[in-house]
């Protein structure tokens, strides 16, 4: 029993201690003394100690840990009290131990990580509470079911701890759940008849909604909020408040977090939002963090503008001065100024057809949740390309991948019947310019890589008519530099990249190009 002592006295730690303690009993006799001050001199300094917060940042690394060990524990314990399954039996007090020390791994990480501040207290509370009652439940079920499972009364308390277990195993979950994506993660995509019996509210889409009248709209509640809602509120809430800063209302915003306001109104430029917003996604002070979804230019552009025009809160875009940049970004948010794909809706397609064609090796799934077009990649070992296989979902198909296949011209004349593309890729086939006079047809065209291709000047002219292209790829063509030249007089506004560039005197090298719009 001695050799579970130190993990009592680490468990203590951990629970009363605070950091001091819990770093003293972690590192204090196993460790370089420089390491325990390290940790230590967390409360000298006004935070936490940097070694403090490394080690906190394994939380999520160690988490899963203790919960697939202690539910397999559980289910083995279940499954192993009958006939069949009795030899699960042996493998529960393991399960039960690889838990618990995992668990105090998991609390540990916890607790240093909720040193860097940011997260609503109630909520962290609980999460807290629920994990350590998960490893004190966890190691007295592996003492009760080590040494005392055949004393029928003892072994009832066992059961209940492992039931106990479970259910804040669950709750710590939820909580942990709630401190990272918010509240209402759980339930976001919770079906409205579940939603109904359950007693929840009706689902409230989230999302920049459509303006319907640009005039009458106003700047903070239809256009600032939504993007701060859907890109930043997420880590801003009073479930997880990063730098203690709510981003939740104009009143929270104003207020600021532990550095201040966050914004200056009057000077974008003066404006710790805007500089966030703009520094390098791997910048540790970017905002949002690296790997969350980032806003666009547009949206950084209006939210300037706002923080420029004095930050407001009840004025209407009418009563604003709006440059012309802005107003085209403004237009992005009607419905008029939205992409064709955004102010389009098609039917379901038939998921026999899908299932069907994907077992012929093709790949097909919608381009995002919640919409019915579909990306169709076409499987490049296939001995020659069938279009016309594709045409009972060809109002479905958007995006179409038919890189490195054995297409050829001919073959793509069912395309003529895709009347939703947006998206085509030829890259590295044998398509000629005759594949354009097709391609020229498709009026919804946005991109189109024809990378290391056989088309030519003259191919590339019969695009001038696609006035919806605006990203053009041709490397390793036989596209020259006037055929380029010709194109884009006619499309200014096209993106063409030529893998290629010209010097002053107008020559092409071999390094990068974007076109006329080359950088």
């Amino acid at each position: 029993m001695l050799r579970y002592s130190g993990i009592g006295i680490v468990l203590i730690a951990l629970l009363w201690g605070g950091g001091e303690l819990a770093a003293a009993a972690i590192y204090g006799g196993y460790a370089e003394p420089a390491v325990a001050v390290a940790v230590q001199s967390a409360a000298s300094d006004g935070g936490p100690a940097d070694i403090v917060l490394f080690v906190g940042r394994f939380h999520p690394l160690l988490v899963h840990l203790p919960i697939g060990f202690l539910l397999l524990a559980f289910l083995f314990e279940l499954f192993g009290r009958s006939e069949r399954y009795r030899d699960l039996g042996g493998a529960v007090s393991f399960s039960l131990l690889a838990g618990g020390l995992s668990a105090i791994g998991a609390a540990g990480t916890g607790y240093f990580l909720s040193m860097d501040g940011g997260y609503g207290e109630e909520a962290l509370s609980i999460h807290m509470w629920l994990g350590i009652a998960v490893t004190l439940f966890s190691f007295a079920a592996f003492v009760l079911r080590r040494w005392y499972y055949k004393n029928r009364n003892l072994k009832n308390v066992y059961t209940a701890l492992l039931v106990a277990m479970v259910l804040c195993l669950m709750g710590a979950g939820h909580y942990g759940g709630s401190l990272t994506h918010g509240s209402g993660y759980l339930v976001q995509y919770m079906p409205e008849p579940l939603r109904t019996v359950t007693g929840l509210p009706p689902r409230q889409e989230r999302g920049i909604p459509k303006i319907e009248n640009l005039d009458s709209a106003r700047v903070f509640k239809d256009v600032i909020h939504p993007i701060l809602d859907t890109r930043c509120v997420s880590c801003h809430n009073p479930e997880k408040k990063k730098g203690e800063l709510l981003l939740t209302t104009y009143e929270k915003l104003m207020e600021g977090g532990e550095s201040g306001p966050p914004l200056k109104a009057g000077s974008a430029d003066s404006s710790d939002l805007v500089h966030r917003l703009l520094l390098p996604e791997a910048a540790d002070d970017h905002m949002p963090p690296e790997g969350k979804r980032q806003l666009t230019s547009d949206q950084v552009d209006l939210i300037s503008w706002w923080i420029d025009e004095g930050a407001p809160m009840d004025l209407a875009i009418s009563e604003m001065q709006v440059p012309e940049g802005i107003s085209e970004a403004l237009k992005k948010l009607t419905g008029e100024g939205r992409s064709y794909l955004a102010k389009t809706e098609v039917a379901k397609a038939d998921t026999a057809i899908i299932n069907n064609l994907q077992r012929r090796g093709i790949k097909i799934s919608p381009i995002a949740r919640e919409t019915n077009f579909l990306q169709v990649k076409y499987p490049p070992d296939e001995d020659s390309v069938d279009l016309q296989a594709l045409t009972p979902i060809s109002e479905q198909v958007t995006w179409l991948d038919l890189a490195e296949s054995k297409v050829r011209d001919k073959d793509l004349a069912p395309l003529a019947d895709f009347t939703n593309l947006t998206r085509l890729n030829l890259e590295r086939t044998a398509i000629t310019d005759s594949a354009m006079t097709i391609v020229s047809t498709l009026e919804h065209l946005e991109y189109l890589n024809a990378y290391q291709t056989e088309v030519s000047d003259e191919g590339i002219q019969q695009l001038q008519k696609s006035t919806s292209l605006t990203s053009l790829y041709i490397w390793q063509t036989n596209v020259t530099a006037e055929g380029v030249d010709k194109l884009q007089e006619k499309l200014t506004e096209l993106y063409i990249d030529t893998g290629w560039e010209r010097d002053a005197a107008g020559a092409a090298d071999s390094t990068l190009t974007k076109g006329q719009r080359s950088r």
